[in-house]
């Protein structure tokens, strides 16, 4: 079973799931978070409706409108350490970008894809 660690910023908080897929959601100001990390692409979503729990995400784009942060850099995380390291500071400068009002909005997708 994969080790759940709290993890806490200025305005948020949360909790990161270390393993294949490295995973964490929380809160920040109010509103809902997801993170994966999956082989060297680190994503971070924020739910635009605060009424949105945690653990309904990842769904911005799909059932929500919501803000995306996206990094795909090439790092070492052999160890958990390594990991909590590179999702702590890659999480506080998704959250930062999210308060300067800098992050990717998408909209939810309210049709069909038929009818796309």
């Amino acid at each position: 079973m994969a080790d759940t660690l709290k993890i806490t910023g200025e305005n948020w908080s949360g909790h990161l799931v270390l393993g294949a897929q490295t995973k964490a959601r929380g809160r920040v100001n109010g509103y809902s978070w997801y993170l994966q990390l999956k082989s060297n692409v680190l994503l971070v979503e924020i739910a635009e409706d605060p009424s949105i729990e945690p653990a309904d995400l990842p769904m911005v784009g799909f059932g929500c409108g919501g803000w995306l942060y996206e990094s795909k850099e090439s790092q070492s995380l052999d160890t958990d350490a390594d990991a909590i390291g590179y999702v702590d500071d890659k999480v506080q400068l998704a959250f930062a970008l999210f308060r300067e009002k800098q992050l990717d909005y998408l909209p939810a997708i309210t049709c069909p894809c038929s009818d796309l």
